[in-house]
């Protein structure tokens, strides 16, 4: 049965939902410090697995063998993984009570995944087939009994519609130059969103990434491009580095696979510059005209259908301009505001915090991440001026059917 996520923010706002008496479980303990981590019948006491530093990490060719095995001196009931990429086929081998169970493990699209467990005190990890380089972990977390933590990630795929888009270059401009806009409409009002990010980024900055949205209020696993990380100060040299053929057709597949109602991306300039995120923006300026037409780029067309995109904002964009409200307090966040969870969600960028030049934008900035302007629309100017999602039918926001 479909319900409405914005009805249900509002209710919470109020405080309806919230009058009800509740019992709240106990978090569940982190147990990894107090478990034998055994590689290969190695005793290996995982320095890099509990560190907490995402650029870090343990692999079968690092640590003498391919298999892991846990010892725990409480029953475990969870496991949070942080692999060093998506993963492949593995086995699960459990110890409960004594008895030892066995589970295939499917590959998995999530480079951070949560197993729940029902009190092993024994458990064996080990990579499936032949090619076996893939099996490594950033992080590993052994859970204890209790609520999951608010830490732990667990992702969903993005379906094949979704109310706003948040097209990016790199990890990392979700939160320096978009401001409150994933706090606000993923976490706060609960909207289906979409972070498309241009560029496929290495193991770590995925993983920071992933943080970073997490702590924003993302559900929906992040979407990556096929392409690498170069710095240029041109649109020509960006498009002549990754063929622009390729950027628009990617750009027009894209919107038509996810179905964005509206879409955000970079400023025109590359804020300070960056031929990446010009070409992020010329590329949906393109892609917005182009995906409702079915009679371009055809292969997409016919996997995904054509797609018209409702409305399109531009980061800085000088016409039909708009200025968000990201400092007002957010129920979802106890009170915090958008910039300041947007401010939370650059702090997961642990690689990028020695670069002092960049940080989320405030308001009165050159880069100011509240400004933003309408640049397409198929559903007419904005009058408010302070929602992207204006002008957008209350039922875009209705809960699909699972």
């Amino acid at each position: 049965m479909k319900k409405l996520r914005f009805l249900l923010c509002l209710l919470l706002a109020s405080g309806a939902l919230l009058a009800a008496p509740a019992a709240f479980a106990q978090e569940a303990e982190d147990l990894t410090l107090k478990c034998d981590i055994t590689v290969s019948s190695k005793l290996w006491t995982a320095p890099r697995l509990s560190d907490r530093d995402w650029d870090s990490y343990w692999n079968g060719e690092d640590g003498g063998g391919k298999s892991v095995r846990i010892s725990s001196p409480a029953p475990v009931y969870g496991l949070y993984l942080c692999w060093m990429e998506e993963p492949r086929a593995w086995t699960l081998e459990t110890k409960t009570k004594g008895v030892w169970d066995k589970k295939d493990m499917e590959p998995s699209p999530f480079q951070h995944q949560y197993i729940p467990l029902d009190g092993a005190r024994e458990i064996v990890l080990k990579p499936q087939g032949g090619n076996r380089k893939w099996f490594g972990f950033s992080e590993l977390f052994v859970l204890g009994e209790g609520e999951v933590p608010g830490y732990v990630q667990q992702w969903k795929a993005p379906d094949g519609e979704c109310d706003l888009m948040v097209f990016f270059a790199h990890p990392d401009d979700e939160s320096l130059f978009f401001g409150g806009t994933i706090p606000e409409y993923a976490g706060e009002r609960g909207l289906d969103v979409v972070a498309a990010c241009f560029s496929n980024a290495n193991r770590t900055r995925t993983s920071e990434l992933l943080n970073s949205l997490w702590t924003m209020g993302m559900t929906n696993y992040p979407v990556f491009g096929p392409f690498h990380d170069s710095f240029s100060k041109r649109l020509a040299t960006a498009y002549k580095e990754f063929n622009e053929q390729k950027v628009k057709r990617y750009a027009v597949e894209l919107f038509r696979q996810y179905r964005p109602r509206v879409v955000v991306t970079h400023d025109l300039n590359g804020e300070y510059g960056h031929g990446m995120h010009m070409m992020c923006a010329d590329a949906a300026l393109y892609a917005f005209d182009l995906a409702a037409d079915a009679g371009k780029y055809g292969q997409s067309a016919e996997l995904y259908g054509a797609w018209q995109v409702s409305k399109l904002y531009l980061h800085l964009y000088p016409e039909n301009e708009i200025e968000m409200d990201w400092d007002r307090p957010l129920v979802a966040f106890r009170g915090r505001s958008g910039f300041e969870m947007a401010q939370e969600g650059y702090l997961r960028h642990q690689t990028q915090q020695r670069l002092e030049q960049f940080r989320p934008e405030p308001r009165d900035s050159a880069y100011s991440s509240y400004r933003f302007g309408l640049a397409k629309t198929a559903v007419g100017p904005d009058t408010r001026k302070n929602d992207l999602m204006e002008n957008i039918p209350l039922d875009a926001f209705l809960v699909k059917e699972p």
